[in-house]
């Protein structure tokens, strides 16, 4: 160490006296007892030859010569702090993550469940932007997706995350007048259809051996969220993912009158560009929505 450049402890000591003006209130800012605060300025005082504070009637005054050096010391000592709290958050941030979902999907599972990932993964960002269709990752400024449809996308790794089933719905006012008593008999009714999925009630009733020609046009939606409410508004019935409309059924806005589950061909997958595999981000969040899939199947 160079002869005169005192140590930190001794720097801290006189910067804390110098700017509160008080050994009994640096010590306890830092601390301390006062003798120990006391012991360090004495220290400096010995090492730099040169007095620091004049000492009267118990009172401490800085010593004219001194003024300048506790300006400069609380300046970089302020500037040390500033240096040491950045180095501490850019190491304990993750940075930002961007993830597609479909837009149902994010906003009635993923987003409740979001709180468990955030409250554990501080310095994690997440942007949830939605996406219906699968896309080049090279052309968007996306990291990760949550992918519903086949096990297929060019360019990027699918991990399985769970299956979909989906129930017939619909409001209790649809059939107050007459409730069906078989599968069959929801096909009587008005049809509340999904854009993106045309087929699923022709699907849905091949499944069942019901002739798809009974299959009746009628308003369609563009998302799951839109579907549902038309179906809470009695609107007509809707083919929904069960875990989609559970607090629908529970508050009995939605009943499903005739058992008819069906498990869909497409799934929900994980998808990550070949260029982040292995990234710290990636792998945190796709570890967390895989066990939450795994519970809610």
């Amino acid at each position: 160490m160079r002869r005169t450049l005192p140590s930190m402890n001794s720097l801290v000591c006189f910067e804390a006296v110098y700017r509160l003006g008080s050994v009994t209130q640096a010590a306890e800012e830092l601390n301390m007892t006062q003798s120990a605060v006391s012991r360090r300025i004495l220290s400096m005082e010995s090492q730099l030859g040169l007095p620091l504070f004049r000492r009267e009637r118990k009172r401490l005054f800085i010593e004219p010569a001194a003024e300048r050096y506790g300006q400069d010391m609380s300046q970089i000592l302020s500037e040390i702090e500033a240096s040491t709290s950045r180095f501490i958050t850019h190491n304990q941030s993750m940075g930002l993550l961007t993830v597609a979902v479909p837009p149902t999907f994010g906003s009635r599972w993923l987003v409740p469940k979001l709180n468990g990932f955030i409250s554990t993964h501080h310095g994690l960002d997440l942007n949830l932007v939605s996406k219906i269709k699968p896309f080049n990752f090279d052309n968007e400024d996306i990291d990760i997706a949550i992918h519903f449809g086949m096990n297929d996308w060019s360019g990027a790794k699918l991990d399985y995350l769970m299956a979909e089933h989906v129930i017939p719905v619909c409001a209790p006012t649809l059939i107050e007048d007459k409730t069906p008593d078989s599968i069959d008999a929801i096909l009587d009714f008005p049809l509340v259809h999904h854009t993106t999925r045309p087929k699923l009630w022709n699907t849905w009733s091949e499944h069942f051996g019901l002739a798809p020609n009974r299959i009746k046009s009628g308003p369609r939606f563009e998302h799951y969220a839109l579907v549902i409410q038309a179906a809470v508004n009695g609107i007509g019935f809707a083919l929904i993912p069960d875990f989609l409309v559970r607090k629908e059924i529970l508050r009995g806005d939605l009943v499903v009158p005739v058992g008819a589950r069906m498990k869909c061909e497409e799934a929900y997958y994980f998808a990550c560009p070949n260029k982040l595999r292995g990234d710290k981000r990636v792998a945190a969040f796709s570890e967390w929505v895989k066990r939450e899939c795994t519970k809610a199947e």
